[in-house]
């Protein structure tokens, strides 16, 4: 219970970051998560911050790209470009943070996967040796 709760609360804080109505346009809510139960639920989940991150890292290059634009119109056209500099790379940086985050979210929805599917291995293995032995 504790693990889901830790992944509710950084879901949440990830789509702070990332602009959560954009991360709802992609499926992947609080209440999607909470339901969440089979394999397919965490792979959709999984899959919509996926999405996301690719969105972000996109984000952050173009800011990385704008951040080196005003480092080259600031000296062509003479103005203080720095503090504009500075905002972009500032951005630049949150949005590939955020972008680190969906992946990781991502990673835990298939880590959930694959503990379940272990699970399940887990659990046939011990019917079949217990079914075995009534046979006996």
């Amino acid at each position: 219970m504790n693990r889901l709760v830790a992944i509710i609360s950084v879901g949440a804080v990830a789509i702070l970051l990332s602009g959560g109505a954009q991360a709802a346009d992609l499926g992947v809510t609080p209440a999607q998560i909470e339901a969440a139960r089979t394999p397919a639920d965490h792979e959709a989940i999984a899959a919509g911050f996926d999405q996301e991150a690719a969105r972000l890292e996109a984000t952050a290059k173009d800011h990385e790209k704008m951040a080196d634009a005003y480092r080259s119109a600031g000296s062509k056209k003479g103005f203080a470009s720095a503090s504009m500099r500075a905002h972009c790379l500032k951005l630049a940086k949150k949005y590939a943070e955020a972008a680190k985050e969906n992946r990781a979210l991502a990673k835990e929805h298939r880590a959930v996967n694959d503990h379940a599917g272990h699970e399940r291995n887990e659990d046939a293995g011990q019917q079949m040796s217990g079914h075995a032995g009534h046979h006996m």
